[in-house]
């Protein structure tokens, strides 16, 4: 058996099977580009808002900030999903093993943010801000580390910044997430992401009859045309 196939997978698939995993690899496709997306803007913002500290930076960068980070491990989870259910995509291949293993708070600090309406209420008085707090080193000093703190400043609430090296008296170079008392280093998502990538690309590359066609994004345009009035 090829390695990372199923034995169902060694033979041609009929075309409700392969719609289905074109579907699946469809899903895992664009959560990639989308991840990819969210951490380039996401460093890149972060490094603008500690070049105009500490009385430059805006609101809208602020939320650009929030959302980019939210929105890593919104595909993340995502991911963690679609490789869990992938046709003839063994879960037991190194390379998935260790994306899930690496990857396993996202899913908790994900259903945290999914379940705002019931769970508000049940927040303890010691908390994080609700949306977090989120913290970084810029691209090119790492002697300087940047947190923040989403939302108002209200009794038991609080946030811990990036960890300093006292020997090296360089903060850590991760931009760090943490809500509900989880916490996540982005930057690490953002690797797992690519090594998993790269471990289903080569899955792929063991199908029977089956190969990766590299190609753009199809955009359709339509225009209106007024048709002439009807003769009287």
């Amino acid at each position: 058996m090829a390695r990372g196939i199923s034995s169902r997978y060694l033979r041609i698939m009929t075309i409700e099977e392969l719609k289905t995993l074109v579907f699946y690899l469809d899903g895992l496709k664009y959560s990639f580009q989308m991840a990819e997306l969210a951490s380039q803007r996401l460093k890149a913002t972060l490094d603008e808002i500690a070049q105009k500290h500490p009385n430059e930076y805006t609101e809208n960068q602020i939320t650009s900030c929030l959302l980019d980070a939210w929105v890593m491990v919104d595909v993340c989870h995502r991911v963690r999903e679609l490789v869990q259910q992938t046709p003839g995509l063994r879960k037991k291949l190194p390379g998935i093993q260790v994306f899930l293993r690496g990857t396993e708070q996202v899913q908790n600090l994900r259903n945290y943010v999914q379940h705002f309406r019931s769970g508000i209420p049940d927040i303890p008085l010691q908390s994080n801000p609700l949306w977090g707090v989120l913290s970084w080193t810029s691209s090119n000093d790492k002697t300087t580390g940047y947190t923040i703190f989403s939302g108002n400043l209200v009794v038991g609430v609080s946030g811990a910044s990036l960890p300093l090296d006292v020997h090296k008296f360089q903060f850590a170079p991760e931009i760090k997430l943490i809500a509900h008392g989880i916490e996540i280093d982005l930057c690490m998502i953002a690797e797992q992401l690519v090594e998993v990538k790269s471990c289903i690309v080569d899955w792929l590359g063991q199908l029977p009859n089956f190969s990766l066609v590299k190609g753009k994004t199809a955009v359709l345009s339509f225009s209106a045309v007024k048709l002439p009035a009807p003769p009287a």
